[in-house]
Parts: structure tokens; sequence; C-alpha cells
């Protein structure tokens, strides 16, 4: 017959360990969560160049010489507004500041639909990308970056009411490009044709015929009145 304190001893013995090995299992996997989601919310980061900003379009758009190749880059994550757009001034002013004629690094992380290469700019130590969020002069851009740190550097920004977060109602580029594709009546020119539109590949704006840059473009080609951005002056 088995001794009956050594048996009670052995199972709390037995519990504990149990126990112990269910408290390390649930800490081993809410680390792993944990891991997951943070890689989850990085950028993928495919290759690094690096160059000098020479010119910059926009809050979100600008030109780096890499190996005396001119590289398009759009920067990744932010929403800055359009040229033509209220703000869209200050942001790209805002922009320039940070990057133009410095020597950059740039964390490339795909390419968009208009040729341009995709990615994270910084200089030296500074994240180009969070600055501008953090000064108010871009939007955190969450329908393709679920960084929760842009998140929460736009969070900030919009309280303190820094940059375009002065304004009591801000309208996000995203909504001001939609209201630009907005069908109305078919534009005619002032003998009544109807416009025809070129794209400027190299800086994704879109220009109708009564432009005086429509065709004029090195690299361009015609397109639909729904491609690219509108140009500032005669309005795509």
């Amino acid at each position: 017959m088995p001794d009956a304190n050594y048996v009670s001893a052995n199972g709390r013995t037995t519990n504990l360990l149990n126990l112990s090995c269910a408290f390390a299992g649930a800490v081993l996997a809410g680390f792993l969560l944990t891991a997951t989601l943070a890689c989850a919310e990085q950028p993928r980061f495919t290759d690094e160049l690096q160059g000098k900003v020479v010119s910059v379009a926009d809050g979100d758009t600008v030109t780096v010489l890499v190996n005396k190749e001119q590289v398009r880059v759009r920067l990744d994550g932010i929403d800055a507004p359009e040229s033509n757009q209220s703000f869209g001034a200050r942001a790209k002013q805002a922009l320039s500041g940070l990057v133009f004629g410095k020597t950059v690094t740039i964390k490339k992380t795909g390419t968009d639909r208009f040729g341009r290469t995709l990615g994270v700019i910084m200089v030296g130590d500074l994240d180009a990308n969070a600055k501008m969020i953090e000064d108010g002069w871009a939007w955190h851009y969450k329908q393709y970056n679920q960084e929760n740190r842009l998140a929460q550097l736009e969070d900030a920004a919009r309280q303190a009411k820094r940059g375009f977060w002065a304004d009591p109602a801000p309208l996000a580029p995203w909504e001001f490009r939609a209201r630009q594709r907005t069908p109305g009546p078919v534009p005619e020119t002032s003998d009544g044709s109807p416009l025809a539109y070129w794209l400027n590949v190299s800086s994704g704006v879109r220009h109708n015929s009564t432009c005086e840059h429509f065709g004029q473009t090195k690299r361009g080609r015609s397109c639909g009145p729904d491609e690219g951005r509108p140009c500032g002056k005669c309005g795509g």
C-alpha cells in the first residue's frame, strides 16, 4: 500500500510542475505573438540606396541622384497634401527643409504603379517619413501601412494642432483626389471638342489638351481622365 503522505506530496509537486509549464507556455506564446505582430507592423526593406536629393516634387515625392542616375522616390507610409491642395505648398516646403540637397539613405520597400521607388528616407538617424507626420505635414497612409508608431505620431500631431492640424477640418489627400475624380460634365476645349489627356510618366501628373505642358514632356503618353494626379494649372 503506498504511503499517503508520499502520494499527497507527489501530487502537489506534479500540480506545481503542470502550472509552471502552463504559465511558461502562455508567456512564450504571448512573446511569440507580440514579436509576430511587431514584425508585421514593420516595413519590409528590400534594399538600400544612397544618394543626394536633387529635387522635391511635393510633400511625399523626391528625386534622388544615385550613382549618376535620378531615382524618383515616393515616401512610404505617408500621404501629404497634393500640390494644388490647401497646405500642399507648406508640405513641400517642410520636406525640402528636411532632405533637399542632402545625402540620404533610402530604405526601399517596393515600387508603386507609377514606377517610383517606395521607401523610407533617412537623413543620418532622422526618419524623414515619420518627421513629416510628427510635424503635421503628412497623414499616416493607413491604407498601405499599419505601423503603430506612425499612427501614434499622427495622433500626437493632431492633438497638438501642428501643421495642417491647426485647421479645424483638414482634407485628407486621398479624399481630395477622390473629389477630383468625381464624374461631371465631359470637359471641352474652347471650340467645343472633347479634351485629350497626357500623362507625364516621370512625375505622374496628368495634363489636358488646354495645358501648355500637354504632349511636351520627354517621358509621357496619352492617358484617360482618371490616370495620374491632376496638373495644378489646368486641373488635368
